[in-house]
């Protein structure tokens, strides 16, 4: 924020403070909203005349922004925020931001005012805390990570995961054989990723056209649509205990139907027939590590890990495994598509390393070097997380030279990284080979492909994720050519918002090749 503002909005608080009544106070806070709209979202005339009305309700709404400003200017002399884009008191860069394109408008201003900025945002959906994306740092959330991946890890053991994914591809396949001419390989994809994930997670696969299918998929799409728009209950989070917008209501109702309805339910239909002896998916994994951690120490590493921890868990490995790898895959194979030579190199490796008379498998992933390159790079175009999920500070730190308190919330602008023309050559233009090293092996991650995050918080199905997309890919790749009709130029252009990116409908071609 300039000097100017501040001083100005001092010397006002000031004046406020010694004599100023509700209208005065009114009529000063007017001068901090613009005269234009901000976005296409909030006009500001509307509330320049609900702050003249006079009513009660604006009075004590502008006691308590009144009060806010002075906590917010009183954090701004304390601590050394990383530097901004201006904003207004308590609302912050809310009116200024758009939902669609926060990922862009962050990576600009961090031309302006470098690597580690401050913009003022966001609250989020969870059981309190009590799930592993959002939750807060400390022994809990650490007990309760640990599990989980002790969970997932049980369930990688073998060859589950191969097996899923090949009986989903195959089930795919059989309905794609059927088409010809050009058709919309989205449905597809969806089958293929939510069988996969509903059977690692709880067991039994799906039939095409599965009505519980769509069902999630629609469910989970209009979830973060309407989060991805915004609510005016993410810039004033106590607003939700006084009067929620149909919006938020919505939001509420979504994550109720997902949560309550069908990951509980879930949960505690494995409960009710779990056996030690017979451990069939991640869920009793996941009941198994519960016990086994209450077994061990007199129970303690378990205390405070309640049956909301689990389903939460279960929530964010079951939703954020499907949506990522669909988006992901739908990019990926729009990519082949866009770059048909790059597809003939992906298809020569797999012919070379793997043959045509059998699906690829985990085990063959160290010798499709290529392809796991180009999904690689696939990812790092798309970014379908472009700012992750947002964690919170658990003590005052320090970054770059900057103080940051605690409490706040911390973002990684992963677009950012992936489109950051000092870290990438070329940085618009899809070069598998970046990845690889002299002797045409994938090499070392670089330092500034982050599509799962980073550090303590990193993505908990990251291993699970890697060959599952890997294998996806690389089945689809073996089994068609893919293409558009002649004439047509495919829009690699991403769609969405700050929370979520996907592709444009488009359509292809498929030509058997097995």
């Amino acid at each position: 924020m300039d000097v100017n503002f501040t001083l100005r909005l001092r010397e006002d608080l000031q004046y406020l403070h010694v004599k100023a009544s509700t209208v005065d106070v009114r009529r000063k806070l007017l001068k901090y909203l613009p005269t234009r709209k901000l976005n296409r979202n909030i006009d500001t005339s509307m509330i320049q005349e609900f702050l003249l009305s006079g009513s009660i309700g604006v009075t004590c709404l502008v006691a308590l922004v009144t009060g806010l400003v002075v906590y917010w200017l009183i954090q701004k002399w304390k601590y050394n925020f990383p530097p901004g884009p201006s904003g207004l008191p308590v609302l912050g860069n809310a009116l200024q931001m758009d939902s669609k394109k926060l990922h862009e408008q962050a990576l600009e201003w961090s031309k302006k005012y470098g690597p580690v900025i401050t913009v003022r945002l966001v609250d989020v959906f969870t059981y309190g805390g009590k799930d592993i994306v959002f939750g807060n740092y400390g022994p809990t959330w650490k007990i309760h990570r640990r599990l989980a991946s002790k969970a997932l890890r049980y369930y990688m053991q073998g060859d589950a995961l191969e097996h899923r994914i090949h009986e989903a591809v195959k089930t795919a396949f059989d309905e794609i054989d059927t088409i010809s001419g050009q058709f919309d390989p989205v449905e597809y994809i969806n089958f293929i990723v939510v069988n996969i994930i509903t059977g690692l997670c709880y067991g039994g696969k799906y039939e095409f056209k599965d009505k519980e299918v769509q069902y999630i998929l629609e469910t989970g799409d209009e979830f973060t649509e309407k989060l991805g728009a915004g609510t005016w209950e993410d810039i004033f989070p106590p607003l939700r205990h006084v009067y929620k917008t149909a919006l938020f209501k919505d939001v509420e109702a979504i994550t109720d139907q997902l949560m309550e309805r069908f990951i509980r339910k879930k949960f505690k239909e494995a409960e009710s027939t779990f056996s030690k002896e017979n451990i069939r998916h991640f869920t009793d994994n996941l009941i198994l590590a519960r016990m086994e951690a209450e077994e061990e120490d007199g129970g303690e590493a378990a205390k405070g890990l309640d049956e909301d921890h689990l389903v939460q868990t279960l929530g964010d490995i079951f939703f954020a495994g499907i949506d990522t790898s669909r988006f992901t895959l739908r990019f990926a194979l729009l990519h082949m598509v866009a770059f048909p030579d790059i597809q003939e190199k992906v298809q020569e490796e797999i012919d070379n390393a793997v043959g045509r008379d059998r699906l690829p498998g985990v085990g063959d992933r160290p010798n499709l070097g290529y392809t796991e390159a180009v999904l690689h790079e696939s990812m790092r175009l798309s970014s379908v997380v472009p700012t992750g999920i947002a964690h919170v500070a658990s003590r005052d730190t320090e970054v770059s030279g900057y103080r940051i308190p605690k409490g706040t919330n911390v973002v990684i602008n992963h677009w950012g990284l992936h489109h950051d023309p000092n870290a990438w050559d070329d940085v618009d233009r899809f070069i598998p080979e970046r990845y690889l090293d002299e002797n045409g092996k994938l090499g070392p991650k670089p330092k500034s492909w982050l599509p799962f995050s980073a550090g303590t918080r990193v993505c908990l199905g990251e291993f699970v994720a890697k060959p599952e997309l890997h294998l996806i890919f690389a089945s689809l790749m073996q089994r068609y050519k893919w293409k558009m009709e002649s004439g047509l130029c495919p829009d690699i252009t991403p769609v969405g918002n700050t929370f979520q990116l996907a592709t444009k409908p488009y359509k292809v071609i498929a030509e058997k090749r097995v």
